[in-house]
């Protein structure tokens, strides 16, 4: 590179060095105007550090405050814009457009009148150009018969004549696009408003009408801008002529020599982009003749860093940033202007990492981005008001009724639940415990903050009032507690964007919906951010590219560095297509692409020491592409570039071992379960036991529960709940009696059957009726659930009938007995058995499974077997009910047999039995006598086992017992 020399090599500080050099008498009623308000905060500290002696500051203003000096009419807010030209449209081109079908189609027309009066392009031209463009791209005249025909083997609505007449109609429309123009500026005039283009435009007419205003500056100075508008090139130009402006571009000098100049600096493929309109710059408005650019030898060293995922990119952003501030330590007063270390965001959706990932040598940090109001905890809780206003119902009845997610969303919100307090959490509770879908607002207990959020609004005006309200109610709970300081900053900036869209649309003499309402405040909001606060002239920066315009600094950090983010992908949203934008000077992607490469190499040419970092996956977990023009330094930059890559160490993660002790406290609780105790354990207790000891520790001991929330769906647990019930309330009637087919044949009846099962429904699955039969439609899956339902239901009576005659002595027979162990323990058991029916002189205790299982074991043993049980638990607990039968009735071990009744073998096999099978060819019906001795005396070792104090609760060594069990994932962060 060729190399100049200078005592400051920052842009900034050479610039106001030189101005107080040369009219340091005079400076004071100079205007400095640059890109950004960021460089003239530096600039002014500049000036205030090089200054001989106090002055007054010049004024400092960005480009777009300049123009206001001659045309003082306020700009309007994009919302206000909108209506306005909604109502121009009206009157122009289509009276009965509704607002919610125009806002699109208005954002992206104020946006082309914007480029349009920016750029002094006639609209009449471009418009008509457009139709024109239009007519010749749909114009079908030319087909003929056969040509349409063809047309219609791969189109098949194609009709030429139909077309025609929407064509039509939307050519109409481009031709009265100049109209639309010229009516929407005339209601500006009237109102003495302007959007940002009709600014510049109307300054840019005042020079041509030579009307313009003298400027109340003895010297205006312009300092780095970049790609000139044709309204800003106008008003420099007029300032030049003048004799009242100075230039002063910002760019490296290297981006434009020739590849053979004398340095041998080889030309990146870059440079031809951002080059594109240095170049004129410099033509139409040079720079002083005595001024040099700072020294620009471009950085020492590049690394380009590559990182697995977003994440990542902070981390490793983090490493190189504490690797700075070693070597800095000590080197630079915290207080010093020139700061030298900037952290920049080309992807600014990091900044909350990003932040949180700055290492703590860095003491001080200056956030320059705003945080968008749309990520906030306070946007959220509108969203959340907003949609439970949607689905909120009020029946004929004048009931209201809330859907369970949203309401359950409101009371948990991180500003709703404290100022409900202890209430809100017993009234979640309470609700989660009723299980009920729809919740009417009279089961909901009466609260201040409460009754302001469960209030039904129904217009805009209503809406505001409602969120200003609770907004405030919020804010003045907030102010109680100082850590909450950015909290109340986010409650404050979203109180005033709805106060302002309230004031909006007062101004309106047009009725809109609810819905509307929340699309114009998302519209709103989704352009606002959150300033942080800071000192900008002191410790670490960190900003996004915008900011960094003509700021200077010798250690870079940039994350985001990927394809499609920088340089940005999505062209200018326009409804003028890329030739006509091109042919009339408009703005288009290349523009764009000449931009992004001008704050690279601008950003990049004076600094010491680069790191770039990008992303291999995106946020879609796709894989990401490096930024061209990190490809262009790799491979193009003379000086040194550093690839790396950093990786993660990916594998399985071992299950660690770890078990729960049988201290003092576990022992009392387990001594709940013995015979003095007022507990029970129920077989399947046992076999979450067998299965795993550590899972019975938090099941029965601990009593960890997953978190209870309200169930929308039917799982499997209550699908089974629904079968049992129902065949419960079928044959309770018939208790004690002899059934016979025909019985079972009355009892089955479809429309019985049907009736009782609603029933059931009604009572487990609160969304199928509600009090005052509201909400009483199945709906969705559950009607798909209903209908298997019945068909298990058929099959089961079915089946029924061919075991006929048998006696039904109880239904959820609850049972218990107490269970003597080798050692003495004297433990407590007991459930309820699904029924019990006497065939035959024999007592059959019958269990409902709608899982899956095994009616046949090879050896009594297998029951305990941990890596068997989950497949013999069917067998395991029936023969513990048999047994407790056994204690309870006084009937010998021969006359009990246990049974399994399979939902899901109904249609294959309606075989109950049990067996034992130990070989191939042998097999024996299996009852409580032949099982009983060894099934009993396993049944003591394992209790023994489970009351021994040495013995603790262990992982099971089987993983597949972990599939299903609630307790995985605590097992699993035990590391």
């Amino acid at each position: 590179m060729l190399k100049t020399h200078f005592n400051m090599h920052f842009f900034l500080e050479q610039l106001a060095d030189y101005h107080l050099q040369k009219y340091l008498t005079d400076i004071s009623d100079f205007c400095f105007v640059f890109p950004s308000r960021r460089a003239g905060v530096f600039f002014r500290q500049y000036l205030s550090e090089k200054s001989p002696h106090p002055i007054f500051s010049p004024d400092i203003l960005t480009i777009n405050d300049f123009f206001g000096k001659f045309d003082h009419r306020p700009v309007s807010d994009n919302i206000s814009l909108i209506f306005k030209l909604f109502d121009s449209y009206r009157e122009v081109i289509d009276p009965d457009i509704a607002l919610d079908d125009f806002i699109p189609w208005g954002e992206m027309c104020l946006s082309d009148f914007d480029d349009i009066d920016k750029y002094l392009v006639n609209p009449y031209q471009v418009f008509m150009n457009l139709a024109d463009q239009k007519a010749l791209e749909d114009d079908f005249s030319h087909l003929d018969k056969e040509q349409i025909e063809a047309i219609r083997t791969f189109w098949s609505s194609f009709d030429p004549k139909r077309l025609s007449k929407l064509q039509q109609s939307f050519l109409e429309l481009w031709k009265k696009m100049p109209v639309l123009y010229e009516h929407f500026n005339e209601r500006l005039d009237r109102d003495n408003e302007v959007y940002e283009g009709k600014l510049f435009k109307a300054v840019a007419q005042q020079i041509q009408d030579k009307t313009i205003e003298d400027v109340p500056y003895k010297h205006i100075v312009f300092a780095g801008l970049n790609a000139l508008n044709n309204c800003e090139k106008r008003l420099l130009n007029y300032l030049k002529i003048k004799g009242k402006a100075s230039f002063f571009w910002d760019y490296p000098e290297w981006i434009l020599k020739n590849p053979g100049n004398p340095a041998g600096q080889q030309r990146l493929q870059g440079e031809h982009e951002a080059a594109r309109f240095i170049k004129q710059n410099l033509f139409d408005f040079p720079v002083p003749d005595d001024w040099e650019n700072p020294f620009t030898e471009g950085p020492e060293k590049i690394t380009i860093a590559t990182a697995a995922n977003d994440m990542a990119q902070t981390r490793i952003a983090a490493t190189f940033l504490k690797h700075i501030a070693k070597n800095i330590a000590g080197k630079e007063s915290s207080a010093s202007p020139g700061v030298k270390t900037a952290f920049i965001l080309a992807d600014e959706t990091l900044m909350l990492p990003a932040i949180h990932a700055v290492p703590s040598e860095w003491g001080k940090i200056n956030v320059t981005l705003g945080y968008p109001l749309k990520n906030t905890p306070a946007y959220s809780l509108i969203d959340t008001l907003m949609t439970m206003q949607h689905t909120m119902r009020t029946t004929r009845e004048g009931k209201t009724w809330f859907y369970h997610r949203h309401l359950l969303a409101l009371l948990r919100h991180q500003y709703i639940s404290p100022l409900i307090g202890d209430r809100g959490h017993q009234l979640i509770n309470n609700l989660i415990k009723a299980n009920k879908v729809f919740i009417e607002r009279e089961q909901i207990p009466e609260n201040e903050i409460i009754d302001k959020v469960l209030k039904k609004v129904a217009t805009p005006d209503e809406l505001t009032s409602y969120f200003t309200d609770i907004l405030e109610t919020i804010y003045r709970n907030l102010k109680n507690h100082p850590e909450t300081a950015l909290e109340q900053e986010f409650v404050y900036h979203l109180y005033l964007t709805i106060r302002r869209l309230g004031e909006i649309l007062v101004k309106q003499n047009i009725t809109i919906t609810p819905e509307t309402w929340f699309r114009l405040f998302r519209k709103l909001a989704d352009y606002q951010t959150i300033p942080f606060r800071g000192e900008p002239l002191s410790g670490l920066q960190m900003m996004g590219i915008l900011e960094t315009r003509v700021l200077d600094f010798d250690n870079l950090v940039i994350t985001g560095m990927n394809e499609g983010i920088f340089p940005h992908a999505a062209p200018p949203v326009s409804a003028i297509p890329f030739n006509l934008r091109k042919g009339f000077g408009l703005p288009t992607i290349d523009n764009q692409d000449s931009i992004f490469a001008y704050y690279f190499y601008r950003l990049i040419h004076r600094a010491k020491n680069v790191t770039f970092v990008w992303s291999a996956t995106d946020a879609n977990k796709q894989a990401g592409e490096m930024s061209r023009f990190l490809h262009q330094l790799y491979y193009e930059y003379p000086g040194i570039v550093e690839n790396l890559t950093y990786t993660q160490e990916a594998g399985i993660k071992a299950v660690p071992e770890i078990h729960a002790e049988k201290n003092s406290q576990v022992m009392t609780q387990l001594s709940s379960f013995l015979d003095n105790g007022d507990r029970a354990l129920s077989p399947s207790a046992l076999s979450d036991y067998i299965e795993c000891p550590l899972r019975f520790y938090f099941k029965y001991l601990v009593e960890a529960k997953e978190p209870e929330d309200i169930s929308e769906e039917l799982d499997p647990r209550i699908f089974g709940n629904l079968f049992h019930q129902t065949v419960e309330a079928l044959y309770k009637p018939s208790r004690g009696e002899i059934l016979t087919p025909e019985m079972i044949e009355q009892i089955s009846k479809p429309d019985n059957l049907r009736h009782t099962l609603k029933e059931i429904f009604a009572q487990n699955v609160p969304f199928i009726k509600q009090e005052q039969n509201v909400f009483a439609d199945l709906q969705g899956k559950n009607s798909l659930v209903f209908e298997v339902l019945m068909r298990y239901l058929v099959g089961f009576f079915e089946s029924e009938k061919k075991r006929t005659p048998f006696v039904i002595q109880g239904l959820e027979y609850r049972m218990k007995m107490t269970f003597k162990t080798p050692s003495g323990h004297k433990v407590r058991l007991g459930g309820n058995i699904d029924r019990l029916e006497e065939k035959d002189g024999t007592m059959r205790v019958i269990d409902y499974k709608t899982g899956k299982g095994t009616n046949r074991i090879a050896d009594i043993d297998d029951l305990y077997d941990t890596s068997k049980h989950t497949e013999n638990k069917a067998i395991f607990q029936t023969l513990l009910y048999s047994l407790m039968v056994s204690d309870d009735q006084k009937t010998t071990p021969d006359r009990i047999q246990p049974a399994v009744v399979w939902m899901r073998k109904l249609f294959t096999d309606t075989d109950i039995n049990l067996y034992l099978k130990p070989s191939r060819d042998r097999q024996e019906e299996l009852n409580l006598e032949k099982a009983e001795p060894a099934y009993s005396n396993a049944l003591g070792i394992l209790l023994d086992e489970l009351f021994d104090d040495g013995t603790p609760f262990q992982q099971t060594p089987h993983e597949e017992n972990c599939n299903y069990c609630i307790y995985k994932e605590i097992c699993l962060k035990q590391t």
